[in-house]
């Protein structure tokens, strides 16, 4: 075995102390050494999970747990059986993958957006509010636009309807949008008819009928637009 480093000579306290210390010391190594070691090993089954999650689900579901069993830290491992598991509706063991990757990353954006988007179908509106609020307005997420429509969706449910059209609102702001604009104009449309507020709903319309004129979106907006007075 290769030394981590040298030992000096010294009394017999001094090496005794020195055994002490040493012994410290290598296992210390030989930890690293491990812990890079399963790291390496969940890697792999994680790549291996990926290269089979849209042939077989269930091989790829068990690679995950691998993946995790060898390094309970790896995030990607823990987002993607949470994404299995929510798509199983399973949704209890889907909160739980993507509340371990918020405890890994308090700033991770996907599973912050991910979990709020979960708690949505567990019913628990407050808190799914609250972390898709903290989702949108992380700084550095990528696609703060799908955790407004989240957003959205949660105050919709929770019978705030001018807090759901705000989100749908901010939505539109981000600039590119990952999110087609013409279902966020949707979306706000359906909440304007909602309300009674047929100016507005005609508007936001008419915006889907030019983003999406041949669509589904598109056709759907002439529908609701011969609904208004």
């Amino acid at each position: 075995m290769a030394e981590c480093g040298r030992l000096g000579s010294g009394g017999v306290w001094t090496r005794m102390l020195v055994v002490f210390v040493t012994g410290s010391f290598l296992a210390g190594c030989v930890s690293v050494e491990t812990m890079k070691k399963r790291e390496k090993e969940s890697e792999g089954y994680y790549k291996e999970g990926l290269s089979v999650l849209d042939t077989d689900q269930q091989r790829a579901f068990v690679s995950f747990q691998k993946a995790i069993q060898a390094n309970p830290a790896n995030r990607d491992a823990h987002y993607t059986l949470g994404h299995v598991y929510f798509v199983r509706k399973e949704y209890p063991n889907a909160e739980h993958e993507f509340r371990t990757c918020v405890e890994l990353n308090p700033h991770d954006g996907e599973a912050l957006n991910y979990l709020g988007r979960t708690l949505i179908f567990l019913s628990h509106l407050p808190e799914a509010i609250e972390v898709l609020k903290k989702a949108a307005t992380l700084p550095l997420y990528a696609t703060p636009d799908k955790a407004y429509i989240n957003l959205g969706a949660a105050l919709q449910q929770q019978g705030d309807v001018h807090g759901a059209i705000r989100a749908y609102q901010d939505a539109l702001k981000i600039d590119p949008p990952n999110v087609p604009r013409a279902l966020v104009y949707l979306e706000l449309g359906r909440l304007h008819m909602q309300q009674g507020e047929d100016s507005k709903a005609r508007e936001a319309l008419a915006q889907v009928k030019a983003l999406d004129p041949q669509g589904t979106a598109g056709a759907e907006a002439v529908k609701m637009m011969r609904q208004l007075r």
